[in-house]
């Protein structure tokens, strides 16, 4: 009988899973694809090749390329709405370290319509993998570590982090908290390196 397959999974001819250098790039350009119809779906108005970059796809990109246009039309004046390279770098660091964390203790993510990755969760790694509970604990470390900084910057913090990084809301009137949590995530990782 056997493991049931997977659906929608390309397939070499013998029936195994294919792990080709083009279906991968394949499962990439379907994602891309999704994620663009999903961006003209919220804005019509964006076109196609708009909607393939990054900025229109992630809130704290466009917040990035917001306040360099700003910084380009006034240079001297200074700005309320600033959200400088170092914010989205510590912030997409973050989002990473959070998803290691999440893998870590095999948290299962749900998933959307749109998800063409194989299902989230236990990552199908080998548990008695030699190194695997250092970094494990490791990530821990780290993620435990980042989350007292951020709940140390003040009191809406966390969901400001929770709200935009992690969900991508465009939640403008926690910007500030965010830029603190991510101000302190910066100290945090400066001090650590």
């Amino acid at each position: 009988m056997g493991r049931p397959l997977h659906q929608n999974v390309p397939r070499t001819p013998s029936g195994q899973k294919s792990r080709t250098k083009e279906i991968l790039g394949l499962t990439q350009r379907l994602e891309l694809e999704a994620a663009t119809w999903k961006r003209r779906q919220m804005n019509p108005d964006l076109t196609i090749s708009e909607a393939r970059l990054q900025e229109h796809g992630s809130v704290i990109h466009k917040w990035h390329q917001d306040w360099k246009a700003m910084c380009k039309r006034h240079p001297d004046k200074a700005h309320k709405n600033v959200f400088s390279e170092l914010h989205r770098d510590t912030a997409e660091r973050y989002h990473r370290l959070q998803r290691r964390w999440l893998a870590t203790i095999n948290a299962k993510s749900p998933r959307s319509s749109s998800d063409f990755s194989g299902p989230g969760g236990l990552d199908g790694a080998d548990p008695y993998e030699e190194g695997r509970a250092e970094r494990d604990a490791r990530n821990e470390t780290d993620f435990k570590a980042a989350r007292r900084a951020i709940l140390e910057s003040g009191p809406l913090g966390m969901m400001a982090i929770e709200a935009i990084v992690i969900e991508n809301q465009p939640v403008e009137n926690l910007r500030g908290d965010l830029r603190l949590a991510l101000n302190a995530l910066a100290r945090l990782w400066k001090t650590l390196e």
